[in-house]
């Protein structure tokens, strides 16, 4: 991007850009990972919490029995069950594992070598690793003053359950994301190559090419816009290059016969008898001059108003170079003319546009400032960073009345003696800021005319 540019050409077809299909897909994507990622967290939450509370039933129902055999037969015939049940494993794969001990410690039965560490009096319960490491859930209580008794039940095969749902949950995660992306693209791909017809269309019409109108392959919102877009597109081109024909067609009917008659004066003037005064058609010559001028000129705010926008064309100017290049064109004509022209051009000013085009912006300024400053008086040309291009005078400057209109077709102050002017010449001006994306203005000062160009956006900021 070159600085000061205020006019940027798009990319051309197939460069990289952001692409919004792209975006709403990673989106979509994200948002089906967060909803799985939470369903998944939500699913294990309460799968461990049904295995802890089989446990917790199947543990306190055991030691509830056991209870009840100790209320009935005494310690010896607890001791008695206790090693007859450390041998049985249950229908749902759990092992049964238990301990009797004294309120020291010491182990009475079961098969549980030592005592994990819950507290009996307060009937402690929860998950604890068992002396041969084996994970289980237990609860213990205190039967006796000197008699505790603790039932644990293990859940590897719980666990291993566990996991394998988790295993199946992360494959089934993984198909949906993947069938999600891979209808994402599908639909991205859809929507991307519809918008593209109707991005196709408007590239085509700013190049200058054939419209094509798409295929109503979709009955739907899209469809219609495209429709609608590519239709307006060909019917706007279609009217561009009627008027641009025609423009070109009465330049050429008119600039024609002019030049004929113009060639005819010249020979008239070559046969001229002697006595005869020259001045009247040398007079109807300067006449025909200034009507193909002003002809000129109005094909030229038309042709500019009628590319706003268009970028087709434009390239990096040097404005700094081309400023200081008229300056260095204008000087002797104003020093003919008792005029100081003064500058001041910072370097490096760049904008994009047209050479030829932003060269008769800037004379047309400076014409029209030595045109109606008198001998004596002062021209200013400035160019600097935004970009910004302005030109002062210490003429007469412009009648409040005629501010309004001084960018009118036709509308002119009054210029200094042999100085006529057709009021062209700040319109055609206006269309060619225009054209690059600037606004000219006539701004306050204290004395002459003070005209600025400057982008659109720098008119409300400084």
């Amino acid at each position: 991007m070159v600085a000061g540019t205020s006019l940027t050409l798009p990319p051309p077809p197939g460069t990289h850009r952001r692409s919004i299909f792209a975006a709403l897909v990673n989106r979509a994507l994200l948002f089906t990972l967060l909803a799985l990622a939470l369903l998944f967290g939500v699913t294990m939450w309460e799968s461990w919490q049904a295995v802890e509370r089989s446990l917790a039933t199947t543990v306190d129902t055991d030691i509830a029995g056991l209870a009840d055999i100790y209320a009935s037969g005494g310690e010896e015939e607890l001791l008695a069950r206790l090693d007859d049940r450390s041998l049985l494993v249950g229908l749902d794969g759990r092992q049964a594992r238990y301990i009797a001990a004294r309120s020291d410690g010491t182990a009475l039965a079961g098969n549980i070598k030592e005592w994990p560490g819950l507290d009996a009096a307060t009937s402690e319960q929860g998950f604890v690793k068992l002396a041969d490491g084996a994970p289980a859930y237990a609860r213990a209580t205190r039967l006796a003053p000197d008699l505790n008794l603790l039932v644990a039940r293990t859940y590897e095969r719980d666990w291993h359950a566990l996991v394998r749902l988790m295993a199946m949950f992360g494959a089934g995660a993984a198909g949906v994301v993947l069938a999600s992306w891979a209808l994402g693209r599908r639909a991205a791909g859809t929507l991307r190559r519809r918008i593209g017809t109707i991005s196709k269309a408007f590239r085509a019409a700013e190049e200058g090419g054939e419209v094509e109108l798409p295929d109503s392959e979709f009955d739907d919102e899209i469809g219609e816009l495209a429709q609608l877009s590519t239709r307006s597109i060909a019917r706007s081109a279609t009217l561009a290059n009627t008027h641009r024909h025609m423009s070109d067609h009465i330049a050429h009917e008119i600039r024609t016969p002019l030049t004929h008659l113009d060639a005819r004066l010249v020979n008239a003037m070559r046969t001229l008898p002697e006595g005869c005064d020259p001045g009247v058609l040398e007079q109807c010559r300067s006449d025909i001059r200034s009507v193909v001028t002003m002809l000129d000129s109005l094909l030229d705010i038309a042709s500019s108003e009628a590319r706003v926008g268009d970028i087709t064309g434009l390239a990096d100017v040097d404005l700094s170079a081309l400023a200081s290049n008229l300056v260095d064109l204008y000087e002797g004509s104003a020093e003919e003319e008792g005029i100081a022209l003064r500058h001041f051009i910072e370097p490096g000013v760049h904008l994009l546009g047209e050479p030829m085009q932003l060269t008769r912006l800037i004379s047309n300024l400076l014409d029209n400032a030595l045109k109606y400053v008198p001998r004596g008086g002062q021209v200013t040309l400035t160019v600097r960073h935004g970009p910004v291009i302005e030109v002062r005078d210490d003429g007469p400057g412009i009648e409040p009345a005629l501010r309004p209109l001084v960018f009118e077709r036709f509308r002119t102050g009054q210029a200094t003696v042999g100085k006529n002017s057709h009021g062209l010449g700040l319109a055609l001006a206006r269309a060619i800021a225009l054209r690059h994306g600037m606004t000219i203005g006539l701004v306050a000062s204290a004395k002459g005319a003070h005209f600025v160009i400057k982008p659109h956006a720098m008119w409300g900021s400084e």
